[in-house]
């Protein structure tokens, strides 16, 4: 025989010996893990199933509690399902700074103009003023002005296509 069969033969015969080797150490491994013990079957009538211990599951509240979950925002911000494209709504800011008036004396105190998102109203605000229930004018800049909803701040900023009052 030549050399160039017997390299042949020595490759298949090494080849041959390695997958024995990953057979046996793969049924070895399955074999000597420790199985879940069995389920005991019951019938009732001319139907079987298995006997299932009662799971104590911890449930939220409300579907609004489980949507405030971090561990759940991911899921439900990317969800697999909306179309292509979609984005998710934003927050709509219910006033829109109009304008500001900033006055040189110090007797007068500054003001703003300021006009609800349906367009239905316009206010004429100092600062400590208050827009709804809620929502109070805590200060009032050159550009914008800092509203406080519920112990949040917010900035309602001027639109370049203004102009401020002087």
């Amino acid at each position: 025989m030549s050399s160039k069969h017997e390299k042949w033969i020595l490759l298949l015969w090494g080849t041959s010996l390695s997958l024995l080797y990953l057979i046996l150490h793969t049924y070895m491994s399955v074999q000597l893990q420790p199985h879940p013990p069995q389920k005991k079957m019951v019938t009732v009538g001319n139907v079987h199933s298995e006997t299932v211990p009662q799971r104590q599951t911890c449930k939220p509240e409300t579907l609004s509690d489980f949507q405030d979950t971090d561990f759940y925002r991911t899921i439900i911000d990317n969800n697999l399902f909306h179309p292509l494209g979609w984005t998710p709504p934003r927050p709509q800011e219910p006033y829109r700074l109009l304008g500001t008036i900033i006055p040189t004396d110090a007797k007068t105190p500054p003001k703003a103009i300021i006009q609800d998102s349906a367009g239905n109203q316009t206010y004429i605000v100092t600062i400590g003023d208050t827009l709804d229930t809620d929502t109070h004018v805590t200060d009032i800049q050159t550009k914008h002005i800092t509203l406080k909803k519920n112990g949040q701040q917010r900035q309602l900023t001027l639109k370049s296509s203004f102009l401020n009052l002087p």
